[in-house]
Parts: C-alpha cells; sequence; structure tokens
C-alpha cells in the first residue's frame, strides 16, 4: 500500500522506512503561517499571522543604506532569518506581497516599476530557496477585503498620518499593535508627526499595510492571489 508524503508525493511503505524526515508524523505549532509585505526601498514593513491570526507586526529602515542593491541585499538576509526562524513552526509557510502599481495618479512610471520589480525579485528568490511560494494582492483589495475600505479617509487625523493611510493605521491600533507603529522621531522632523508625553512619534505605516497583507491570506478571497514566479 502507498500514502501521500507530504515531500515526495505517493509512498510505498519501503520508501518511509528509509525516511529520515518524518514529515509525515512531525507535529507543528501552528497549520499555516503567511508572512505579509508591504515593500519600498525606504521601509519595507514585514508582518506574520498564523491561523488567521497577528503574531508580529514590523518593519525594516532601508533608508540608512546607500544604494538600492545594498538596500536588496539587506533585505535578502533579514528575510532568510525570519523564514529560518518560523519555517518549522507551521506545516505551511506563505508569502504574501503588494503587488506593484503600474499607474500612479494615472502615470506610468517606468522607473519605480524596474526598482520595485528587482525588490520583488529578491523576495521571491529567497522564498523559493526555502520551497516557499509567494502571492501578490491588489492594494485596493487588501484594503476592501481586510479593513473595510479601499478609500482614504474624509477627515484629517491628529496624528498627521496621510487620509489614504489613516485607515489601516487605526485598523492596526484596534487590532492592539499600536506600539508596534510608533516610531520616535528624534531629528526636526515635523510632517507626519505628533507628540505624546513630551517626546515626538509618527505612526509606521509600512508595518500596518504589512499586517492587513499578512491578513489577507486568512481572511480575503484566494482567487485574488496571484502567484509571484
Amino acid at each position: 500500500m502507498s500514502k501521500i508524503c507530504p515531500k515526495y508525493g505517493k509512498a510505498i511503505y519501503a520508501d518511509c522506512l528509509e525516511c529520515d524526515d518524518k514529515l509525515c508524523t512531525k507535529t507543528y505549532k501552528y497549520k499555516k503561517i503567511i508572512i505579509g509585505i508591504d515593500q519600498s526601498y525606504q521601509r519595507t514593513g514585514i508582518s506574520i499571522a498564523a491561523d488567521g491570526k497577528l503574531k508580529k507586526v514590523s518593519s525594516i529602515d532601508l533608508s540608512i543604506y546607500e544604494s538600492n542593491s545594498q538596500k536588496r541585499s539587506v533585505l535578502h538576509n533579514l528575510l532568510c532569518c525570519i523564514i529560518e526562524k518560523n519555517i518549522s513552526k507551521a506545516k505551511e509557510v506563505v508569502c504574501v506581497i503588494e503587488r506593484i502599481r503600474l499607474r500612479s495618479k494615472g502615470f506610468l512610471n517606468i522607473d519605480y516599476i524596474k526598482s520595485i520589480g528587482a525588490l520583488n525579485s529578491v523576495i521571491v528568490d529567497v522564498f523559493n530557496k526555502y520551497g516557499i511560494s509567494t502571492y501578490s494582492v491588489d492594494t485596493r483589495c487588501w484594503k476592501a477585503q481586510v479593513i473595510g475600505t479601499s478609500k482614504p479617509s474624509k477627515t484629517p487625523n491628529k496624528f498627521g498620518v496621510p487620509n489614504e493611510k489613516w485607515p489601516t493605521v487605526k485598523w492596526a491600533i484596534k487590532m492592539g499593535f499600536e506600539d508596534d507603529l510608533l516610531i520616535e522621531i528624534k531629528g526636526k522632523k515635523k510632517k507626519d508627526t505628533f507628540v505624546r508625553n513630551n517626546k515626538k512619534y509618527m505612526y509606521n505605516t509600512d508595518a500596518a499595510d504589512s499586517a492587513a497583507i499578512a491578513l489577507f491570506g486568512f481572511l480575503g478571497e484566494k482567487s485574488k492571489l496571484q502567484l509571484e514566479k
């Protein structure tokens, strides 16, 4: 008799005797982990959701590095660490990124498409190295299905968050991740900042976006996910 092996497909009893991995009998902490990424060369948001619940909301500041090549290298190394830390925790691990916007405000930005395409390739390649599939989702789609709206806020907020970003930030705060969104500002920057307890902060919109993208893998329509190769 044969059975389905999670690593090799159909296997017979003799194959099982010679197998050292024993993946079929391994127990996992979670059934599925989704790593959501809101990618950019300034700051890339990276969040982790497991079995439908957010577990970690974070980002990496890439603006401190000079070249885009260096930024891609740093992101590559960080993703390797994240994958190696989480891949054994779930039976299935998936990555979801934000799909490239071909047009912004009606304009086709070729330079942006090329640069973000290179960044996407790094993400797809590093996950593929670990046997993990990467999918993309349209911005308006994940906002509508996770946040509840893809439209910007109609009124300004007291925290200086841009109207188009505020619904997602507000959602992430309600989810209990405000501390993970706070970035303390030391310099003279005033735009998009607010003061709390005599300290200046801004909300991390990239981390908030990545949190919603991670949850889309559980809450959104699977048909809206596009496999990236």
